[in-house]
């Protein structure tokens, strides 16, 4: 795990000097995300996680930008128990990726809409019911790779710094069907692609700062 973090960090250190030495806009971002698993037996963006690393902007007009990202990002799920109601119910995934979003950015006055695409490398995976580590031997594995889809909002409080919100969901499974007995497990067939499955739903609220220069808010 730490080596995987020191890759992220010598590659995001590389990703900004290499960028802002040419005509981009460049910084570091770190935010929090809200997660669950759609497939599972669960509902709600009840496993928080951090989200962190650098951007590049280039700006194509006065209203257009292409942006692109390397970041940390904690996914997962996350069901905590209600003994007042009689629900004993403990379920955790916590999973790791090293992100590389690419988007469209419209920009109007001090506000901008975004859309784009993003890859994940899985870096790290964690499962766990009732506190107890789910053992390797019956847990199904989850994919090395996702492909997501993004859509975000950002408002410019100043010329250097923003803040964003932005919405992800996998156009991949993250976990294919399987014929074990793990209870959490849901295998009906998921709307968007029709296939049963595993697949993350996130929710991003990042800070974004611009180093090397400011952009103009017009």
């Amino acid at each position: 795990m730490y080596r995987h973090l020191l890759i992220i960090i010598v590659s995001i250190f590389l990703f900004y000097t290499s960028s802002a030495a040419q005509d981009f806009i460049a910084g570091p971002l770190a935010g929090v995300t809200f997660s669950q698993i759609d497939g599972d037996t669960y509902t709600g963006f009840n496993k928080p996680g951090v989200n962190f690393g650098a951007f590049v902007i280039r700006e194509i007009d006065s209203h257009w930008d292409v942006q692109g990202e390397i970041t940390y990002t904690q996914k997962g799920a996350r069901k905590y128990p209600k003994p007042d109601e009689g629900d004993f119910d403990d379920y955790k995934v916590s999973l790791g990726y090293i992100q590389f979003p690419l988007l469209g950015v419209y920009k109007f006055n001090a506000f901008s809409l975004e859309g784009g695409i993003s890859i994940g490398s899985l870096i790290s995976s964690y499962e766990a019911k009732d506190q107890v580590k789910i053992p390797e031997a019956t847990a199904v594995p989850f994919q090395n790779i996702e492909w997501a889809t993004l859509l975000g909002f950002n408002y410019y409080f100043s010329q250097r710094a923003w803040v964003n919100v932005r919405m992800s969901y996998s156009i991949n499974r993250i976990r294919i069907p399987f014929n074990g007995e793990i209870p959490v497990y849901d295998p009906k067939a998921h709307w968007l692609s029709n296939e049963p499955g595993q697949y993350n739903s996130n929710l991003f609220f990042t800070l974004y700062y611009a180093f090397n220069r400011s952009r103009s808010l017009n």
